[in-house]
């Protein structure tokens, strides 16, 4: 089984995390203090990778593709992140911080697809160019604020969530009342996902109900909360689709405790080694693969490619594979 989403030791840097880049943890300073990158070292690109929460593994792996496009490509790279990926704030200040240090470039896989707007206009005015991955920049917001984001990276995420309802929908026998789990609300992978799950309730034609579409904010914990109200209040529930595996992982939990594992069918999306291991258990049906080892590996290329001044796509796609225990056992 595939162990690339595990752990590792993180250095927390008061509401911020500095995840080690290059085998070396790298303390965030001011610029010209002690610690900063030795005079040897200046001449070489210095890139910026703010990511969201480091309580979903799936920024570790994304930090994992970065180090390694790192050495490859011989630049410096600084890898950041929040507790939680409600820190709108705390991710802002990251963005503040490396536009004091002056690097690059930022590559930038935002909370909040519109309060990363500000902070980001700060590091345009310094000429640091603007990688954006994973979750989109809210173009409108970016526009009326005359951001420029050189290049987007990142998934169709509401082709994603499509593709695990409709595993869903075949699951249930396509049929009966389902719920959603839903991401923040207002961000737009979030947004994308769910108008995803709506897409295909909707080829249905009636034939699936929607029950409930609740959000928790991408966490395990109310996860398990949400679903548990979810089921209480509807007790003909077959189904749920949820938009990350951590909210997927709390909904087990909570299907479990209320003792119709197998009986509420699951699906999800990120891929996370929990939710395989739950897929072959099987209390989960599929979740969705969307690489983020390889939207940080490009997120550096892309982000070196600026510096040179080469000229980038304004968007570059990153596949979403359906994970099943079928796929999984070929592995």
């Amino acid at each position: 089984m595939n162990s690339r989403y595990s752990l590792k030791a993180l250095c927390v840097l008061g509401m911020a995390v500095v995840l080690a880049c290059g085998g070396k943890e790298e303390q965030i300073t001011k610029p010209g203090a002690p610690g900063e990158a030795p005079k040897a070292r200046a001449a070489k690109p210095h890139i910026a990778l703010i990511m969201k929460a480091i309580s979903n593994p799936f920024f570790k792996t994304m930090a994992d593709g970065a180090e390694s496009a790192a050495r490859k490509f011989d630049v410096r790279l600084t890898c950041l992140s929040v507790p939680r990926e409600t820190d709108f704030e705390q991710q802002a200040q990251l963005v503040e911080n490396m536009v004091a240090q002056n690097v690059s470039a930022i590559v930038i896989a935002p909370a909040d697809s519109k309060a990363i707007v500000s902070p980001l206009l700060e590091a345009q005015k310094k000429g640091i160019p603007i990688i954006n991955i994973d979750n989109r920049i809210d173009s409108e917001t970016a526009r009326a604020a005359g951001l420029r984001v050189l290049t987007f990276i990142g998934p169709d995420n509401a082709a994603g969530a499509e593709k695990s309802t409709d595993h869903l929908i075949k699951a249930i026998g396509g049929k009966g009342a389902i719920a959603m789990l839903e991401g923040i609300r207002g961000v737009q992978n979030a947004e994308a996902r769910k108008a995803g799950f709506l897409r295909a309730v909707e080829k249905t034609k009636g034939a699936v109900k929607v029950a409930a579409v609740e959000t928790a904010e991408w966490a395990t914990d109310l996860g398990e909360k949400k679903m548990s109200g979810i089921l209480t209040r509807n007790p003909d529930l077959v189904g749920v689709f949820c938009a990350n595996d951590n909210m997927a992982l709390g909904a087990l939990a909570a299907i479990e405790s209320e003792g119709k594992t197998g009986k509420v069918r699951v699906t999800a999306y990120d891929n996370l080694v929990a939710a395989q291991e739950n897929i072959l258990a099987g209390k989960m049906d599929a979740t969705i693969e969307q690489h983020p080892d390889l939207m940080g590996a490009m997120g550096v290329e892309y982000a070196l490619k600026a510096i040179h001044g080469e000229k980038i796509p304004a968007e570059i796609p990153v596949p979403t594979d359906l994970i099943t225990a079928e796929t999984l056992k070929k592995k």
